[in-house]
């Protein structure tokens, strides 16, 4: 793993004040959030498209809604999430990837899919960045956390890790929620503050990457507990040290002291983190410590600051797979015509000077 903190300065570009917008897409939340939910969408050929149909119509109506100057789709790799694993073992263990042994499990018709995206998304002038170990939520949180002072960043994910990473200039569309969130709207959706998603991450796990938290903790029972929690930023010390209060009241006034505020005390997980679970928690859930390596920030940074060859670039050709693909017909006649319209300026936007 490479340290990323204060790797380099945000990226400044030059004095103007005029604000550029720029679209991080979450590639693998996009297309699954498509592939699962459009499972009876297929071509004249019987070939499943749902993942491809639903990614480009999603993408084209967040493209509809505002001007963006440049899109960059991230990816995880085949084995992403492997700096973690080195971390702890049981990472993502759900999700039936061998790190050891260099295997996972393939759908062939979501591997399709995913290459053909691939080949839709160069012909439309989005940039997009895979890597072998590195996970897509860390190439957008180093992207955050380098951004121009200028510039306005919209996250397209479903990840609520992504909170994190919320700050002025910085909002977050859920696809879920179908939602854009950010510093003003947050509570409206989420039972606490922004600045304290890492924080509940690290106290309470992640059930969808095996990460386990403090026994017996959830989101809900830690936000009841400490309501601090839902109105300004909190540390971990203060959640311990208010812990220990509430159990030093509980005992002033002859009532049973509550096992989950021990564990929260005593680091009590039925996790192999042990006694060091917040440490190595922290590690894992943290996004402003994203985890890269050297070779991953060197292709992201080439991705940011180079230009594009715009030579055979042309919608033409998205149009020409499209029929290939059968996608024409789901489109349907009477919107196929200008179904690419918001991706046209993508080129011309492109040689913007940021």
């Amino acid at each position: 793993m490479y340290d990323t903190v204060n790797k380099r300065p945000p990226r400044n570009g030059g004095q103007t004040q005029k604000f550029q917008n720029t679209l991080l897409v979450d590639g693998n939340a996009l297309f699954k959030t498509g592939f699962f939910g459009a499972k009876g969408e297929y071509n004249t050929k019987g070939q499943h498209i749902g993942g491809i149909y639903q990614f480009f119509t999603t993408l084209r109506m967040i493209l509809e809604g505002d001007l963006y100057h440049r899109v960059y789709v991230f990816w995880d790799g085949n084995f992403s999430g492997k700096l973690r694993y080195e971390i702890y073992e049981p990472y993502k263990s759900g999700r039936g990837k061998d790190y050891k042994n260099g295997t996972q499990p393939i759908d062939e018709a979501e591997l399709k899919q995913r290459k053909l995206i691939w080949e839709y998304l160069n012909e439309m002038y989005v940039r997009q960045l895979k890597h072998e170990i590195i996970e897509g939520d860390d190439f957008i949180a180093y992207y955050c956390l380098t951004k121009k002072e200028n510039e306005k960043i919209t996250i397209v994910s479903n990840d609520r890790d992504m909170a994190q990473l919320i700050q002025e200039n910085v909002r977050i569309y859920f696809l879920d929620l179908k939602k854009y969130v950010d510093n003003v709207n947050f509570s409206s959706y989420f039972c606490y503050h922004y600045e304290n998603a890492a924080l509940i991450k690290t106290m309470t796990g992640d059930s969808s990457d095996s990460i386990k938290g403090i026994k017996g903790l959830g989101e809900t029972t830690l936000v009841s507990l400490f309501p601090e929690l839902a109105e300004r930023k909190v540390s971990l010390t203060e959640i311990i040290e208010s812990a220990k209060k509430k159990q030093e009241e509980r005992l002033a006034n002859k009532q049973k002291p509550l096992k989950v505020l021990d564990n929260i005390i005593n680091a009590v997980t039925d996790g192999v983190q042990g006694e060091r679970i917040y440490e190595i928690n922290e590690q894992l859930v943290n996004l402003k410590k994203p985890m890269l390596t050297e070779d991953g920030i060197s292709d992201l940074e080439q991705l940011i600051d180079g230009t594009l060859d715009s030579s055979g670039r042309d919608l033409k050709n998205v149009l020409s797979f499209m029929k290939r693909d059968g996608l024409d017909k789901t489109i349907g006649e009477h919107r196929y015509p200008e179904y690419l319209l918001p991706f046209k300026k993508l080129i011309d936007r492109e040689k913007l000077i940021f």
